[in-house]
């Protein structure tokens, strides 16, 4: 038992790490209509001993989110044996919610290989680039939809598990997930339109 409460903790404690992470990086994007903010911000960002240690600290923390995940959800399913006989009125099967998992799992190993692959000279141009092409943005909204759903539903638990279960806090995340989705959608979106 004290085991299965060190994994969920450290999800939940890597979970929040990645959270911050992608607060600053949806704020860092929308410094993109500056294109002299933009520059600048990543300019300084993209200097080795600010950018390698920030990704040690996302890797590391992607990590450790996913391994204690599979291990509480194989520690659960071993003590249920069998599925629940009555569900909430939402009820999303267990293999589609493992189904996106992998999905975001895949579209986050996959935006931190391009970020690894970029023209750090000129950041502005290869983001213009990454998104004027229909696969790549079509790609990026959808990994923002399985992150949304994800959010949403991670932070609504961890709410429930520190017994905050109140419809005025469900509707706080709601529209946090959604701010947070919409700013990094603004300019994959604004760059289809305008380019």
């Amino acid at each position: 038992m004290k085991l299965l409460q060190l994994q969920k903790r450290s999800m939940a404690l890597a979970g929040t790490v990645m959270t911050a992470y992608l607060i600053f990086h949806m704020l860092s994007n929308l410094s993109f209509f500056s294109a002299s903010a933009f520059n600048s911000f990543y300019d300084f960002y993209n200097q080795a001993w600010i950018r390698w240690p920030v990704l040690a600290l996302v890797i590391a923390s992607l990590f450790i989110h996913v391994k204690a995940a599979i291990a509480i959800r194989i520690k659960n399913s071993q003590a249920r044996g069998s599925g629940y006989h009555k569900h909430d009125k939402f009820h999303v099967p267990a293999p589609l919610v493992t189904l996106s998992i992998v999905l975001l799992l895949l579209f986050i190993v996959i935006h931190i290989g391009q970020s690894l692959l970029i023209d750090t000279d000129d950041v502005r141009g290869a983001v213009v680039n990454w998104f004027s092409s229909p696969f790549w943005l079509l790609f990026y909204l959808g990994g923002l939809f399985i992150m949304a759903m994800h959010l949403q539903h991670s932070l609504v638990n961890v709410m429930q598990t520190l017994g905050i279960s109140s419809k005025m806090h469900t509707v706080v995340i709601s529209s946090s997930v959604l701010l947070l989705t919409a700013g990094f959608a603004a300019v994959p979106v604004y760059i289809w339109v305008v380019a």
